[in-house]
């Protein structure tokens, strides 16, 4: 019996007592009319009580399943973000060593760069002594042939 049959039998019941005949109004409700009606207004209170004791259970329940199913569904998602982050983990670790590897060519290359530098400076300074000493050479000789002239 819903809740709302048995609002609609206390409805009738309260009715019923108004709509009695006026000299029955009058007189008093003898102890079996109030047990009859105290019968009547217990058994809708016993089953308004059964219904809202199995509507909290029902609530009780679906509330445990949602509970479960969140810690399923959180457990899932820790899992996939741990993969995830694992991926992502395994992406930085691989681009640094590539950067490690590009540092350490980019060093080499330098440091080849600076030793043919350091090599050019060298020949650059004997060949700048040997157009110095070629100079001198030949303003010597220029000066002993000026000499020699005069």
């Amino acid at each position: 019996m819903s809740q709302q049959a048995v609002l609609l039998d206390i409805n009738q019941i309260g009715n019923l007592m108004a709509d009695q005949p006026e000299k029955t109004k009058d007189s008093p409700a003898t102890v079996q009319d109030l047990r009859n009606m105290g019968i009547a207004i217990d058994a809708n209170f016993i089953v308004i009580r059964s219904e809202t004791t199995n509507g909290f259970t029902k609530v009780e329940s679906e509330l445990k399943s949602v509970r479960s199913e969140a810690k399923l569904e959180s457990a899932l998602l820790r899992s996939e973000m741990a993969t995830g982050f694992a991926k992502v983990n395994a992406q930085f670790v691989k681009v640094e060593s590539e950067f490690k590897s590009v540092r350490s060519e980019a060093s080499e290359g330098f440091s080849k760069v600076r030793d043919e530098f350091a090599k050019l400076r060298t020949a650059a300074a004997y060949s700048l002594a040997v157009l110095l000493l070629a100079i001198i050479a030949i303003g010597i000789s220029l000066g002993g042939l000026i000499i020699n002239q005069s």
